[in-house]
């Protein structure tokens, strides 16, 4: 007897099974995971030096930038100073669609850019960046927007889905990406 009840109890979690895993079907239309593709990312050549001096009438700042993905269609860059009578809007400073994209400036570029004479700037003043990038596909990689906030896609079929833009500061300050989305360069002693 104890054989008949463990031959029906295996045979009713036998059937059991079978039912429970062939009644579930995969819906492909319903997994709603983001197509993964290479983004729109502008990174350094090379690690410049932030800190481009402490006297304002000699320093400088020397940079080149790539896009590695080839993904790139714009890249428009903006900087905000931090010095006496700097406006508080972001100026553009640059923008292109080829690469390499030399980023460099001295102290009459600022000047001039700004408006302002070049005696106005002293140590420890600072000029902070900010990088948009539009793929080919017409993604926009924003620097500017708050790490983790991200537009979405405005396609009804995919309404309210993340568009795949990333600039978290988390991604683009990782050692060794060279991340050319927001910099700081400052009047400041390298050493």
């Amino acid at each position: 007897m104890k054989n008949i009840n463990k031959i029906f109890s295996l045979a009713f979690v036998a059937i059991l099974t079978t039912v429970t895993f062939t009644s579930c079907e995969y819906d492909e239309d319903k997994a709603r995971f983001p197509q993964l593709t290479n983004g729109g990312f502008v990174k350094f050549v090379s690690a410049p030096e932030f800190d481009m001096g402490a006297d304002p009438a000699t320093a400088s700042f020397s940079a080149m930038t790539e896009d590695p993905n080839g993904t790139v269609a714009t890249y428009e860059v903006t900087v905000v100073g931090d010095f006496e009578g700097a406006p508080s809007e972001a100026l553009p400073f640059g923008s292109t669609t080829t690469f390499p994209f030399d980023v460099s400036f001295t102290t009459a570029d600022m000047a001039e850019l700004f408006g302002v004479d070049a005696s106005v700037f002293v140590e420890d003043d600072s000029f902070e960046f900010f990088g948009v990038v539009t793929t080919v596909d017409g993604v926009v990689y924003d620097g500017t927007a708050p790490s983790g906030s991200y537009p979405l896609i405005e396609d009804p079929e995919n309404a309210g889905s993340w568009n795949g833009g990333q600039t978290s500061g988390v991604l683009t300050s990782a050692a060794g990406l060279l991340a050319a989305f927001n910099w700081e360069v400052s009047y400041e002693d390298a050493n």
